[in-house]
């Protein structure tokens, strides 16, 4: 809650960078490669994980993007590992850098911790709210939190907070 409030915080202005239209335009297109940490997320399944993910985007609306994901997560020492592929939709609040999204997952678990080895695959909805920070005319910050719940196992599901860069072209 306290991102969420220091995110709020922050000047709406600042997003322009004095251009006559919003960075958030129809046809504009957006990469993003990020990472979660030990301190950063968790789940009842582990108080340790490390994840990275991979989004792209393009937005077919002034502030609406639909959006695609890739992810990789290790937890407990690399004994649980998950591959995740995705796709949603994210909205961006017009006057400022906020936005809320929704993702749709498929997930792939390799749990090693029992004594079966058990993989099992999942659909794991996710929703996420985070606030794009410019560094550029281009490149942004892009801190979000994020939760994400498990169909299969709800020891999976999890909330935690991403922190990213990401570019607008």
């Amino acid at each position: 809650m306290a991102a969420i409030g220091l995110m709020m915080a922050m000047g709406a202005n600042a997003q322009y960078l004095n251009e006559s239209e919003t960075p958030f335009t129809e046809g504009k297109f957006y990469v993003s490669a990020s990472a979660s940490s030990a301190s950063l997320a968790y789940s009842k399944s582990t108080d340790f994980a490390l994840g990275i993910n991979a989004k792209v985007g393009y937005l077919f609306m002034d502030n609406l993007m639909a959006l695609g994901v890739v992810e990789f997560n290790s937890q407990k020492n690399f004994d649980i590992l998950t591959t995740q592929i995705g796709a949603g939709a994210r909205y961006y609040f017009e006057n400022c850098g906020i936005y809320l999204g929704a993702l749709a997952k498929y997930a792939h678990v390799k749990d090693k911790t029992s004594d079966l080895g058990i993989s099992f695959s999942d659909f794991r909805p996710e929703a996420h709210v985070g606030y794009c920070f410019f560094l550029g005319r281009h490149v942004t910050l892009d801190p979000e939190v994020y939760y994400e719940h498990s169909f299969k196992n709800s020891d999976y599901s999890g909330f935690g907070l991403r922190i990213g860069i990401g570019i607008y072209f």
